[in-house]
């Protein structure tokens, strides 16, 4: 079957854009330390709902309720109250450093009871504490939820569009207390890379001397890099760091292959290659072979002929036919990208396509991190 699966020809088109090193700046592979968001976290409770809030079994949602009306002075018996409009929800949202007090920040609301729908709810002022139990921001506003959930009179027929359980929020709460964190007053910066690699980190030290032309910085580990601020800058640290993270630096990455077998995608970088190895699947046989001229026919394909595909720019001509079952060899180098694209010129499934993939991997011919999605 070859239903559930997305269209092959952008398959190969995600394949062919990776490459295995490329110049970036510093501020979007890495980080200065100290510089982390802060996680924050509430409860409240999200009212103005159509019979569609959380049921009586539901008990500390009546019990919210309750407290909520003591507190504006309304004392109501807690076996009395009887509400569906009402859902309790859980509050999220992080909180950069130097935002400062009054600012507004987004929010997510997600249903913690047995609620059927947010929709057109409001969610009540709800404090936002960080894991210190200090509070840093004040939630409300009306949810946008981006979806629906509609049923029939007797209950017996639905209509749902994506999920109406979690809404949004945008600058849905202000700022009470700033975050911790502030620029170090140390003679010495650290910034960690998001992704650690030895690579990397050498290459960003190196560009950053070669900037400043002194060794100021050095790679601690494959994740930390030290820089050594210079007495030029000591007063000025604010544009020492706005120079430190525009600087550009050879980024290496791990050559990987991924593979979502859910949704038949696969995504391969520019630099995986495969070893010398023998691939047949099905009734399809591939062959790559060297070849300085290269050159594209396709003989009598509507009945079952032979398709050869190969990539100009290559010295490697790729041939693929049907329905011979004969077993071929890949050569080594050969390049995954081209190896898709000639699958996807017989209209071979996704699913094919990663279990040729997975196949190659267990023979030990695939150069490349495999990961299974």
């Amino acid at each position: 079957m070859r239903t559930g699966f997305p269209n092959m020809k952008l398959l190969c088109a995600v394949l062919s854009f990776a490459v295995a090193a490329q110049a970036s700046r510093i501020k979007d592979v890495a980080k200065l330390d100290g510089l982390a968001e802060t996680q924050l976290i509430g409860y409240g409770l999200v009212v103005g709902l159509k019979s569609t809030g959380d049921g009586p079994r539901t008990q500390f949602t009546t019990q919210s309720v309750v407290n909520m009306l003591r507190n504006t002075g309304i004392e109501v018996p807690r076996e009395r109250i009887q509400v569906r409009n009402v859902a309790a929800v859980m509050v999220t949202s992080k909180l950069s450093p130097f935002m400062k007090r009054g600012s507004n920040i987004d929010v997510t609301v997600s249903s913690i009871g047995d609620a059927k729908s947010l929709e057109g709810g409001t969610l009540l002022m709800s404090p936002l504490q960080a894991t210190d139990g200090e509070i840093y921001a004040m939630a409300q506003g009306a949810l946008s939820i981006g979806g629906l959930n509609k049923e029939g009179p007797q209950g017996k027929s639905s209509y749902t569009k994506n999920h109406t359980l979690v809404g949004e929020i945008p600058n849905g709460a202000i700022i009470q207390k700033e975050a911790p964190g502030a620029l170090m007053t140390t003679d010495e910066l650290r910034i960690s890379l998001a992704s650690p690699d030895f690579s990397s980190a050498v290459a960003m030290a190196k560009s950053i001397n070669a900037n400043f032309k002194k060794p100021i910085a050095e790679a601690k580990d494959p994740v930390t890099i030290s820089i050594a601020v210079p007495e030029e800058f000591k007063t000025k640290r604010m544009e020492f760091i706005a120079e430190v993270e525009n600087l550009d630096f050879l980024v290496s990455t791990v050559a990987k292959v991924v593979l979502n077998e859910k949704t038949g995608t696969v995504i391969a970088g520019g630099n995986v290659s495969i070893s010398e190895v023998a691939v047949s699947q099905g009734n399809i046989t591939i062959q790559v072979k060297d070849n300085q001229q290269a050159q594209v026919s396709n003989t009598n394909a509507a009945n079952s002929g032979t398709t050869q595909l190969s990539n100009s720019t290559s010295s490697e001509d790729i041939k693929v036919d049907e329905p011979k079952a004969e077993m071929k060899v890949l050569p080594s180098s050969s390049n995954v990208a081209d190896l898709a694209k000639s699958l996807n010129s017989l209209g071979v499934t996704p699913r094919d396509i990663i279990a040729i993939f997975q196949a190659i991997k267990r023979a030990g011919a695939l150069n490349a991190e495999l990961i299974v999605m």
